[in-house]
């Protein structure tokens, strides 16, 4: 008789075994603490069962099976079917059916669009599941070349070619090129790290200065003894000062030389220190510096792609567990959480960027937010971690900017019923409160970082309230009167205004030029359609004026300025829409001009029956917005 087997304690809890993620194994689990759910373990009658043996005869009959199974797909995709079309249409329909029916793990029902969109494949074969747009570019067919071309040429005259960034890929210089004839002369390293330290090292903090720098000294002084990931940082400290400068003077033709070089520079040195199969601390600041200022040159697809590699790399020298976990010091321990969480947040902007939807919230992470302290707090030998300072700190934009969007994550989950228990408008209270009291009421305004920092967290705050303003409005629509309807209405536009407005200061402000090089990469897309579908279908509603100003504001800053980086291939589809709502405008101009002349009043066309009947602001997993569908009262507006 056999001995039944002992229980297994290292089991995963019971919540945790269901979504098929890690547990910690803790009493409750980080994964249960940080969803709110109750953590339960399983007792001893729950034995672990082993499963069946698997023989070569059964792999042998799947095998054959499933080589049945492509056959006949085969015959069917050679022998055209005339109601593929029907059936293809039949089976969405009932996948849809079979969504709107599901229930989400609080109980509450969720539909369909909020559940999956399929996305659509535009003509230079661009995927896009961003729901609203998905949904336009479905309709109207002449934007999904509109996508696929440059902006005019009279735009891109006045900026130098996108700089490609598939080198770290494919080094078709590696062979004959020596990495130390690619450095700057000594004093002009030096320079660059200067400029570096004013300007880059603010916005961007992934590294320790006080210990970084005896590091580059030695490395400028001595470039053949320093190692293939600490010239990979080098490079990518060159890549940005020069960008920064570049931001001043566009045209800077030796300038657009140096960061050709510096580059080439870079994804040699990441060849050489194996940054693909061992990247380390130093390959992965110099990389996480590279992308943020690669934004300026080039926001095509490819500065994202690599963004999802660099989380990998991050992942896979277990960023994404706190340092703590491995008792290491508390400088790497520090640095280790500035970088998770810089990419975290650097990843967030996906959406809004390339309209592609990611999952990756509900990956296992229990990296702590690094503290708001200053450099010289911390030290190689500190043996305690640096204590919070309540003060302004060299930490503060990066928390402010963390903060916020951590909390974007939750108001989203709240909005969509996935935790229950809690108010959007008390989310945004205690973020407003949160910053205020840890970090805003520190700030000097005067003092250009500072107030950078200041701006940046007034702009984050604003887009979060137009989201929720929005999100309810569409949820409560039925049951308000007319009356109120308007005024929700006119408040969420009202607020998209302001939110633009301060985009655009942040942007144009002559204190704060030396960021401007990448706050002016930062384009508030989901902004601009929201307040281009409301000029569309209700052109005559208060505060239109004022988002008109903000419009013809931005599309003069955008693509008159040569200093302004190339606004990337979403662009096209905002002009197109501010074009279709200038044709709205003039037409009624035209007809109010033909009233006042004929002296007799013109009927108001009545707008769609509810603009947030059919626009479902999901600001998605990683905090930006999931436009879900068209109504077909709009069809005529497009």
């Amino acid at each position: 008789m056999d001995r039944p087997r002992r229980y297994n304690v290292e089991r995963s809890c019971l919540s945790c075994h269901q979504r098929k993620v890690r547990c910690d194994k803790a009493s409750p689990c980080g994964h249960c603490m940080r969803y709110k759910v109750p953590c339960q373990y399983p007792g001893p009658n729950h034995i672990k069962r082993r499963s069946a043996k698997i023989t070569t005869a059964d792999v042998l009959a799947r095998l054959e099976s499933l080589e049945r199974s492509i056959a006949a797909l085969s015959r069917d995709r050679q022998i055209p079917d005339n109601n593929s079309l029907d059936n293809d249409v039949s089976q969405d329909s009932a996948v849809e059916d079979r969504l709107s029916r599901q229930t989400s793990s609080t109980g509450t029902t969720t539909t369909a669009d909020q559940t999956i969109h399929g996305g659509v494949l535009v003509e230079d074969g661009r995927y896009i599941n961003e729901q609203l747009l998905s949904r336009v570019l479905e309709k109207e067919k002449d934007l999904q070349s509109t996508i696929a071309t440059p902006v005019s040429d009279g735009i891109n005259s006045r900026r130098p070619p996108a700089l490609k960034a598939d080198g770290l890929l494919v080094s078709r210089f590696l062979a004959e090129t020596d990495l130390q004839t690619m450095h700057p002369s000594q004093w002009h390293a030096t320079q660059l790290w200067q400029i570096f330290l004013n300007r880059v090292d603010p916005l961007v903090k992934v590294i320790h200065v006080p210990s970084t720098q005896p590091r580059i000294f030695a490395a400028i002084n001595r470039p053949q003894d320093a190692p293939a990931d600490l010239h990979a940082l080098l490079f990518s400290i060159y890549f940005a000062a020069t960008t920064s400068l570049l931001a001043d003077e566009p045209g800077h033709e030796e300038r657009l030389a140096d960061i050709r070089n510096y580059q080439q520079g870079l994804e040699l040195a990441l060849y050489h220190s194996s940054f693909l199969d061992a990247p380390t601390l130093t390959s992965l600041q110099a990389m996480s510096i590279y992308q943020m200022c690669l934004r300026y040159h080039n926001s095509g697809r490819s500065g994202w792609t690599m963004r999802g590699l660099v989380l990998r790399a991050a992942q896979s020298i277990g960023l994404h567990r706190d340092g703590k976990h491995f008792k290491l010091t508390p400088l790497e321990c520090e640095l280790r959480r500035r970088l998770w969480w810089h990419i975290c947040t650097a990843d967030s902007r996906t959406t809004e960027d390339h309209g592609v939807m990611v999952s990756g919230a509900d990956e296992f992470c229990d990296t702590v937010f690094p503290a708001n302290s200053d450099d010289l707090n911390l030290s190689v030998t500190a043996k305690a971690p640096p204590h919070p300072q309540e003060c302004w700190t060299e930490m503060t934009v990066f928390l402010i900017t963390t903060t916020a969007n951590q909390q974007r994550q939750e108001l989203h989950r709240v909005l969509m019923g996935h935790v229950t228990g809690k108010k959007p408008s008390e989310l945004i209270q205690d973020l407003k409160d949160q910053l205020h009291n840890a970090y805003l009421r520190h700030g000097d305004p005067n003092i250009p970082i500072q107030r950078q920092g200041i701006m940046l967290g007034d702009v984050l705050v604003l887009k979060m309230e137009m989201y929720m303003h929005q999100k309810e409005l569409q949820v409560q629509s039925a049951s308000m009167s007319t009356s109120e309807r308007q005024a929700a209405r006119e408040k969420t536009l009202e607020i998209a205004c302001l939110a633009l407005e301060r985009s655009m200061e942040m942007s144009t402000d002559e204190l704060l030029r030396g960021f401007r090089w990448l706050s002016s990469t930062y384009i508030p897309y989901y902004v601009l359609t929201y307040i281009l579908w409301h000029l569309c279908v209700y052109p005559a509603d208060p505060h239109v004026d004022r988002a008109w100003q903000g419009i013809t504001r931005t599309f003069d800053m955008t693509e008159n300025d040569p200093s302004w980086p190339d606004p990337g291939p979403k662009w096209a589809i905002i002009a197109r829409l501010r074009d279709k709502a200038l044709h709205i405008r003039h037409g009624q101009e035209a007809d109010q001009a033909q009233s006042d002349t004929e002296d007799h009043p013109v009927a108001e066309t009545p707008p769609a029956e509810s603009f947030y009947d059919f626009v479902n602001w999901d600001m998605g997993v990683i905090g930006f917005p999931d436009w879900t569908g068209l109504a077909p009262s709009v069809d005529d507006v497009l």
